[in-house]
């Protein structure tokens, strides 16, 4: 067995992440990352399946809505007047990021009367599928 990924490693890997449905939200052919394991401020369940690879592996696994970002709360979810996207501009599209004085929200629904948005991330609630491949491995 060889060197293996622990908290504190720097390690550089691909990964790709997906949803329930197959879409992906980030590719392998995108840049590695390099991250610090235990202070990386990647996802919680993303970070749990690295420790353990080996330099080189590919795996694959899931990670839950908990460990993952959050379960929605709909609390963070609202119904404004298509009226108050109008002004600014904005043409109401599902997954369209609105940047507010609240921080960014995204339009989840939009009906004839109003448009449903979320501060929820994107990917709250959501279980996340991800391939990744251990590039290397730098112990501290």
């Amino acid at each position: 067995m060889g060197i293996t990924v622990e908290s504190g490693d720097t390690i550089t890997f691909y990964y790709e992440g997906s949803v329930e449905d197959g879409s992906t939200f980030h590719l392998f052919d995108d840049a590695p990352l390099s991250v610090e394991i235990g202070n990386s401020g990647l996802v919680k369940g993303l970070e749990a399946g690295i420790i353990g690879m080996e330099e080189g592996q590919e795996k694959n696994f899931q990670v839950s809505p908990e460990d993952g970002y959050g379960v929605e709360n709909p609390d963070l979810v609202q119904t404004v007047d298509p009226k108050l996207l109008a002004e600014p501009g904005i043409e109401p599209k599902i997954g369209t990021v609105i940047q507010t004085p609240h921080g960014n929200c995204h339009i989840t629904n939009i009906s004839d009367d109003n448009v449903e948005i979320s501060y929820n991330h994107p990917l709250a609630g959501r279980t996340l599928t991800y391939t990744v491949k251990i590039i290397t491995i730098k112990k501290p």
